[in-house]
């Protein structure tokens, strides 16, 4: 569970108290000037770490808890976006938000994933397919601006200094096939797609038989086949691209299983003395539960 500014505050006064600062009325160092003389920075680091280890379980007594290694993975004290789900919609949320942030570190989002491997998560399980037909013209307008995200991703997903990002696409069209009965309304849903520029061609079962001798075209008395921006990728290169462009934008990675939602609003008072409440983002990617847990 995370519970905003408050939820993981308590351990830094932990770690002081094993090795705490220097006060301000202590004695300190004198500044020398003159000639300096050469020192190793890693020189006992490891004997360092092995005694802060030491100190910080000798505070916890009873635990088999590491205090080192994943504390890279807990989530910040605080954050205005909280995504539930680390697949390719959370990552991509997550990229998003800070592609239309208005200035760098404006906002700060963490995405929580139970499972760094995904060996259960539907994104890599997918074959990675995209398709331009469908009925409803949203879907087509996003399948589309999907292809060209795709075709251009290292623009969009490039990070400075490392190996340019190959997707593995493979072109290759859908094809859908009607009986008599569905022919019309594959018919008129080719033509939605048309309109909204897609590229799909209608085959008899003459033409479907010649192009693909292979089918057996018997009961078909329409198909439709999609002549570019169909084919499938690799869900995992491009699971992996979306998170390291968004952690090198700022987000913040955290492995974990959120179980619950606390929200603590900010008020506003309008002028004509009206209280408002704006509660903070929580956007939930979470297959399988209710849409309401997407709060605003």
């Amino acid at each position: 569970m995370i519970r905003g500014r408050l939820s993981l505050g308590r351990l830094w006064p932990l770690a002081a108290a094993v090795r705490p600062f220097a006060s301000p009325v202590e004695p300190r160092r004198q500044f020398r000037a003159g000639r300096s003389r050469q020192r190793d920075f890693y020189q006992g680091f490891e004997k360092e770490m092995d005694l802060f280890r030491q100190r910080l379980k000798a505070a916890l007594p009873g635990t088999d808890w590491n205090p080192w290694g994943i504390s890279k993975d807990l989530p910040p004290e605080w954050a205005d976006v909280v995504i539930v789900g680390g697949g390719i919609i959370g990552w991509s949320i997550a990229f998003w938000l800070k592609m239309r942030e208005p200035h760098r570190n404006a906002l700060r989002v963490v995405v929580v994933e139970r499972d760094l491997q995904y060996t259960k998560a539907s994104t890599v399980l997918s074959v990675g397919g995209i398709r331009q037909q469908f009925s409803l013209p949203e879907n087509i307008r996003m399948s589309r601006f999907s292809a060209e995200f795709l075709r251009t991703v290292n623009d969009y997903l490039g990070v400075f200094n490392e190996p340019p990002i190959d997707i593995q696409f493979n072109p290759s069209g859908y094809l859908f096939l009607a009986t008599e009965e569905g022919a019309a309304v594959l018919e008129e849903n080719v033509q939605i797609q048309r309109m909204e520029g897609a590229e799909v061609s209608l085959l008899s079962p003459t033409q479907l038989k010649k192009t693909f001798p292979w089918v057996n075209t018997d009961g078909v008395a329409l198909a439709s086949y999609g002549l570019e921006n169909e084919g499938w990728f690799d869900p995992w290169t491009l699971l992996n691209a979306l998170r390291n462009k968004a952690m090198s934008m700022g987000v913040f990675q955290s492995v974990g299983e959120v179980t619950s939602f606390q929200c603590r609003s900010n008020e506003m008072v309008t002028a004509d003395g009206e209280i408002v409440d704006f509660p903070r983002i929580m956007v939930a990617n979470v297959p399988k539960l209710p849409t309401d847990i997407v709060m605003w």
